[in-house]
């Protein structure tokens, strides 16, 4: 059996509540993006920009601040649009496909995906800026 990749493109689909859009896997992927972005990109303080928030957006916006970014409303150094026609699907708009293979691998592999503890953590801006 073969197993499938979890990005389709540039997106994650399904159905909410079942895997790959369940809260755990959710979060972990937040978690590997905020982690890819430190150490790839060599960004202090990775954001993540999200369209509307909502379950799966959530989700994943509480793994990334797990790492260690911040989190907008609006613009960030990476972008995800929630979508919905047939199937409910996060697009990842900023990253290539090659860089989603290696959050892929960060996900799948061994890896103990670093989080951050205190005021480390990070935050999220309603508003879409820092006060």
């Amino acid at each position: 059996m073969l197993l499938r990749r979890m990005f389709e493109g540039n997106e994650l689909s399904g159905t909410l509540g079942e895997y790959p859009l369940t809260a755990e896997n959710l979060f972990r992927v937040g978690l590997a993006l905020c982690a890819y972005l430190a150490m790839e990109r060599e960004l202090e303080k990775p954001t993540l920009g999200l369209s509307i928030l909502n379950f799966a957006t959530a989700s994943l916006a509480v793994g990334f601040m797990a790492g260690g970014g911040d989190v907008f409303i609006g613009e960030g150094d990476l972008r995800v649009l929630y979508r919905f026609k047939e199937k409910h699907a996060l697009v990842f708009e900023g990253l290539t496909d090659l860089e989603l293979k290696k959050v892929e691998s960060i996900l799948f592999s061994r890896y103990n995906i670093p989080r951050k503890r205190g005021e480390e953590v990070g935050k999220i801006w309603i508003e879409g800026r820092k006060p």
